[in-house]
């Protein structure tokens, strides 16, 4: 039940991410939702998430996102073996250092993307406004996972 919830969540997040990224590639932006989201499930995650299981999600999302077969699996892979191997050093971290380390890793799976992706037209202006849209994104949804409690509490 717990994977049909997890694919289920996906599907929504690959569809609001290709229409995001069909606004935002003009403006040289490229905002990896589905690779945060599912980071963030690793990162939430009780249990560790085992490789075959980043393995298998991340090509679930290359089919349904119609991009190179094993990029997203890949990927996934990699960020749920760092994120399991760092998981007792994050309880030690700051918000900060954590949306730092959210907003670098995107960063370089939009750079890796694209270099795979549009090997000759790889773009500098795009992966440096990506990643400083990614990691100040990342800081505002610390900043209102953090504080928004407390003021709507507050207000009533």
């Amino acid at each position: 039940m717990r994977y049909i919830k997890i694919i289920f969540y996906l599907i929504l997040i690959n569809i609001v991410d290709q229409k995001i990224a069909n606004i935002t590639y003009d403006y040289f932006l490229i905002f990896p939702l589905t690779f945060l989201v599912y980071s963030f499930y690793v990162y939430k995650s009780d249990s560790i998430t085992s490789s075959s299981e980043a393995f298998l999600f991340g090509l679930f999302v290359d089919i349904i996102s119609e991009s190179f077969l094993g990029l997203n699996a890949i990927f996934f892979c990699l960020i749920a073996y760092f994120i399991n191997i760092y998981s007792n050093t994050f309880k030690i971290f700051s918000y900060l250092q954590i949306c730092l380390f959210f907003g670098l890793s995107s960063s370089a799976y939009v750079g890796f993307s694209q270099m795979i992706i549009n090997i000759w037209n790889f773009s500098y202006i795009t992966l440096l406004v990506s990643s400083v849209f990614n990691i100040i994104f990342c800081i505002f949804i610390a900043i209102s996972s953090a504080y928004l409690p407390y003021f709507v509490k507050r207000r009533l």
